[in-house]
């Protein structure tokens, strides 16, 4: 550890692999919606905020324009209300909007709570105190719940809302009003509503789940084949290279097309080829220092004193490769992480799962090159490529402090 410290390269890609395991165990306190990774494909879910909206932050004395937040009205008590038969309501409220520029449209979201039946009419209220109706819907409240009326280019001053009540006993609140910005959260939403710094952290930890798990298992399994076909030779060294040249020959996407037309996409699916296919990136590695590890003398001094060969591997062979996997497996993360987001993008992935491959697919499929929504697409690419800098730099780290060592 302190050899890898003592390297530039190691030391900054622990300081960003601590960044990046920050990030997805803070990501439950951090982000703006705690429970997005159980709806992140309900898009109802997100029907609060702007769609392809960009940050917060492009309001700045760097911009000539102002792209306003979402902002939310409370209403009060309500301005008129009128007693009918059978216990029914008649309420009236007056929103005022806060002023826009001339001829600036604004979406509003209207909300109900409560329970019981309601019949909603809205009119735009005019500088001039001139009302159109621009909504009327009839709504259903249950059990305490909730219900929304939303409201298109909506160019007034105010709005005027009205509610009648007709259940026997009508249980409503006062209504808010949503006033959908132009910006919002600190990377943007896309195209569906969704808030794109919530992907970067939630696809976080995907992205170290995915590619440890996948690179150590790999790793391992490599690193046991290539122990087995140098030191045991005959038949297992024959097999073994038979089957890595097959394996290191075969192109994993054909697989990957046929299992997507065949099954459901999935993560596991994913990780089970790559498990077949990645651990010939180690075993060649693996294989050519087990061979020269078994012509060294102490080998031979180990044979001639009667240690059987399985005492061999584990007392010699193996703690002097372990060093060298854990390269390898820093050094396959990468590939790992870019080969899932290169599926993702190809709409081979799993879409349950949250990664910075599948938001790339949507933001592909859903315009967001054509539309020049580049906040869209540039976070989740950049961490893609810092993911794949960190694990390079530790793996480079690795590699000197190796060098170090063997000098």
């Amino acid at each position: 550890m302190r050899r890898l410290l003592g390297s530039r390269a190691g030391a900054a890609g622990l300081v960003l692999l601590s960044a990046f395991v920050l990030m997805a165990l803070l990501g439950p306190y951090i982000l703006p919606f705690p429970d997005a990774a159980h709806h992140w494909r309900d898009i109802s879910w997100w029907q609060d905020s702007p769609a392809a909206a960009p940050q917060l932050w492009v309001n700045g004395p760097w911009n000539s324009y102002s792209l306003p937040a979402s902002r939310r009205l409370e209403a009060g008590e309500p301005r008129a209300v009128e007693e009918g038969n059978g216990g029914s309501r008649r309420l009236s409220w007056d929103f005022t909007l806060p002023r826009a520029p001339s001829g600036f449209a604004r979406d509003l979201i209207l909300r109900f709570e409560g329970e019981g039946g309601l019949f909603v009419t809205v009119s735009a209220i005019q500088a001039d105190g001139s009302r159109t109706e621009i909504a009327r819907e009839s709504l259903e409240l249950a059990n305490g719940g909730s219900a929304r009326v939303s409201l298109r280019q909506v160019r007034a001053a105010g709005i005027a809302v009205e509610a009648f009540a007709s259940s026997g006993k009508p249980d409503v609140k006062s209504p808010n009003v949503l006033i959908l910005g132009k910006s919002s959260g600190w990377l943007g939403t896309d195209a569906s509503k969704r808030d794109i710094f919530t992907g970067i952290v939630l696809g976080a930890r995907w992205a170290l789940l995915l590619g440890v798990v996948v690179s150590f298992l790999t790793v391992l399994m490599g690193l046991v084949l290539g122990i087995v076909a140098a030191c045991f030779g005959g038949i297992w060294d024959k097999g073994i290279n038979r089957i890595y040249e097959f394996f290191s020959l075969m192109p994993l996407l054909p697989f990957l097309i046929v299992l997507s037309a065949a099954y459901k996409p999935s993560l596991w699916s994913f990780m089970a080829l790559a498990l077949l296919f990645f651990w010939t990136r180690a075993f060649k590695t693996v294989y050519a220092r087990a061979l020269q590890i078994k012509q060294e003398g102490y080998i031979e001094a180990a044979t001639a004193l009667g240690a059987g060969r399985w005492r061999r591997v584990s007392r010699h062979v193996l703690p002097s490769l372990l060093p060298y996997a854990f390269a390898v497996m820093a050094l396959s993360v990468p590939g790992v992480i870019m080969y899932e987001a290169s599926v993702s993008l190809l709409g081979l992935g799993d879409a349950s799962v949250i990664t910075w491959g599948q938001m790339l697919h949507d933001a592909l499929v859903q315009g967001a090159v054509i539309n020049r929504l580049w906040w869209w697409i540039l976070p989740p690419g950049l961490m893609i490529a810092l993911m794949g800098l960190t694990f390079g730099l530790i793996g480079r780290g690795l590699d000197k402090s190796l060098k170090l060592g063997g000098e």
